[in-house]
């Protein structure tokens, strides 16, 4: 058996197999330690083919992290060889891995068998679940994970605005109130944004998982308002993907955000403009909003509480990110010099 330090894309006909390697044969003869038998059953299969999924763990403890480099399987295992992380939530990780790399595999008896042993540690089922959705995988992966393994199928909560909010960030929001093209007024903009809660909901909080979430919060309310910056793209043809569709497509953060507006946004009613313009729009119930380039941060313009524009303090904006408001003028955000990497949009 050769070193391993991966864990291989595994097939239908490698998934067939696990059941009889030597550690699922000792779990079905003793009934003990299943995570462990199961983790070393999935590093016998490792043998096979030695991949990189690269993604980053951000339930695993920091001071694996500068390790990223050499993989997320060797992360993986050596967590998992120092007790760091439990044996059932290494071999949780590996089959990430393994999905994340081979998302056209059949992995259905290696859910079966990981769904088995968490009947078993019952009370550590949720801090498991918790570990591995806060983990960088692709959402296709962490969806199928959670109903083939957890048999959970919605995660959500409903914020005092009516709104569902996953506290997963790669799942949708379902809005309580909407608004359309032939439905805008400042008013029902305002009543939009609301109900999100952004100072407040866990979705948006930020820190959480190491990460901000300005393009949720964004994804969040212009979906709700007919006008979707999207969260899912194609890689190959920058065309929006929608939620539960997402296998093979595109997380896209701020910067990946930007990008797409300058590239596709126009195809999807999306055009640049300045801030005041910006401004009266969002003042008219119209959807609004800024991006910053490398600077890596997306907000909301929103109707101003006197319905001008103020030329000194700047657009009102909301925003998730290291800061969340729901109400603020842009120049409480950025200082002058930052300003000039704005960049405004509006919805026609």
């Amino acid at each position: 058996m050769n070193n391993i330090n991966g864990v291989s894309a595994v097939n239908a006909t490698i998934v067939t197999e696990v059941p009889e390697t030597a550690a699922a044969s000792k779990t079905a003869q003793s009934g003990a330690d299943f995570s462990a038998a199961l983790a070393d059953a999935m590093k016998d299969e490792a043998a096979r083919l030695s991949v990189s999924a690269g993604a980053k763990l951000s339930g695993m403890p920091g001071e694996y992290m500068p390790l990223q480099g050499q993989g997320i399987e060797q992360m993986i295992l050596t967590a998992a060889s120092t007790g760091q992380v439990s044996d059932a939530q290494a071999a949780l990780f590996m089959l990430c891995a393994m999905m994340q790399t081979n998302q056209d595999g059949e992995f259905s008896m290696l859910m079966q068998m990981m769904a088995s042993m968490l009947m078993q540690i019952e009370s550590e089922a949720q801090t498991l679940r918790e570990a591995v959705m806060n983990a960088e995988y692709d959402p296709y992966v962490l969806d199928t994970i959670d109903g083939g393994v957890f048999k959970t199928y919605a995660s959500s909560i409903a914020g005092p605005g009516g709104a569902i909010l996953p506290v997963e960030a790669w799942r949708p929001a379902s809005p309580a109130i909407t608004s359309g093209i032939d439905n805008r007024s400042p008013g029902l903009y305002r009543a939009v944004i609301n109900q999100f809660n952004v100072e407040t909901a866990e979705r948006y909080r930020p820190g959480r998982n190491d990460s901000t979430y300005c393009n949720i919060f964004v994804w969040d309310v212009t979906r709700a308002m007919g006008a979707e910056i999207p969260h899912y793209t194609d890689p190959a043809t920058g065309e929006p993907r929608y939620y539960p569709d997402t296998k093979g497509a595109k997380s896209m953060g701020a910067i990946a955000t930007d990008e797409w507006l300058h590239k596709y946004g126009q195809d999807y009613g999306w055009r640049e403009t300045d801030a005041e313009t910006a401004q009266r729009r969002a003042n008219e119930g119209k959807p609004a909003i800024t991006s910053a380039g490398s600077l890596g941060h997306l907000q909301i313009v929103c109707p101003s509480i006197d319905g001008g524009y103020d030329a000194i303090r700047g657009a009102t904006v909301a925003q998730a990110g290291r800061i969340v408001t729901n109400y603020t003028n842009i120049s409480s955000i950025y200082g002058t010099a930052s300003q000039q990497n704005v960049k405004y949009w509006i919805h026609d």
